[in-house]
């Protein structure tokens, strides 16, 4: 039987239509397979897991795609806050590598390849690097893996901070998706953010702008360390408190690298959001 015939039978008020829709979405598993053809044969014993919400998921609109630096080898994308950049486990519908992916496949490319470099946490904003050529792809893994592509953040965080902080606290990454500062767990991985007070264009009151700078690259490493040193980022329900913002501060300002093909060092930088500006910037 076909996938999309058995979703449409086993799921309750599922029609034929309904059920290519969500294998198409990437809400429909074969075993641990996430399986995006509605028409593969499905073998008894064959274990499917069926993500039924994801039917609700949007895709992107084009103009949520903002290209900020292009070439033959990669891209870099400006991606919106509460947009997360790829595949989550209940869909692969309305992510940023898929609103790529579909870009691509509107210019004439066939069968695109989109590769997602690094992550930017989905209440963020701001600057993320993608391969659209697999031959890229390693360069620029290598390049992350040594550091050696350095990342900018503007961040507004609680209360006053001094000029210049850092903290290099070792993170943990938890089986819930969340990270913890860990000095006892054999793995948890070092980690160290610099940080540097900015003056805002706009003041708001109770809260402090600064830039944050990564030395390494661990799951919500800004986010945990300003909570660790007492100014959760304004906005960070998970690590800090519901301070009433309508989203996170957080936006991924700057890239520095070298091109992966010509040896050119770039810097590319995202347009700033309001909050995110700084009096130097006018």
């Amino acid at each position: 039987m076909m996938l999309a015939q058995l979703v449409a039978r086993r799921l309750p008020r599922t029609t034929i239509d309904a059920a290519k829709d969500l294998v198409k979405a990437g809400a429909v598993y074969m075993g641990h397979l996430r399986m995006r053809v509605p028409t593969v044969r499905v073998a008894a014993g064959e274990r499917i897991s069926v993500y039924p919400e994801a039917i609700a998921q949007e895709t992107l609109p084009g103009d949520a795609v903002a290209v900020v630096w292009r070439d033959a080898d990669f891209v870099v994308l400006d991606k919106p806050a509460g947009v997360p950049v790829s595949a989550t486990r209940e869909s692969a519908r309305g992510t940023l590598s898929e609103a790529l992916r579909r870009m691509l496949e509107s210019e004439g490319v066939v069968r695109p390849y989109v590769g997602l470099v690094h992550r930017l946490d989905r209440g963020a904003s701001g600057l993320v690097l993608f391969t659209v050529r697999s031959v890229a792809n390693a360069s620029v893994h290598k390049q992350f893996a040594e550091h050696a592509i350095g990342r900018r953040y503007r961040v507004r965080v609680h209360g006053e901070v001094s000029e210049t902080f850092a903290c290099e606290e070792p993170i943990l990454e938890l089986h819930s998706g969340t990270s913890k500062i860990s000095h006892d767990n054999a793995h948890a991985r070092a980690a160290a953010t610099r940080f540097r007070r900015l003056v805002p264009a706009v003041a708001i009151e109770g809260t402090s702008l600064v830039e944050a700078v990564l030395e390494t690259g661990r799951h919500h490493q800004i986010r945990v360390h300003a909570a660790h040193l007492g100014h959760a980022v304004v906005g960070d329900r998970r690590y800090g408190t519901d301070d009433g913002a309508s989203r996170l501060h957080l936006h991924a300002a700057e890239l520095h690298m070298t091109h992966p093909a010509d040896g050119r060092a770039l810097e590319i930088v995202a347009p700033l959001p309001e909050w995110a500006r700084a009096v130097d910037d006018q």
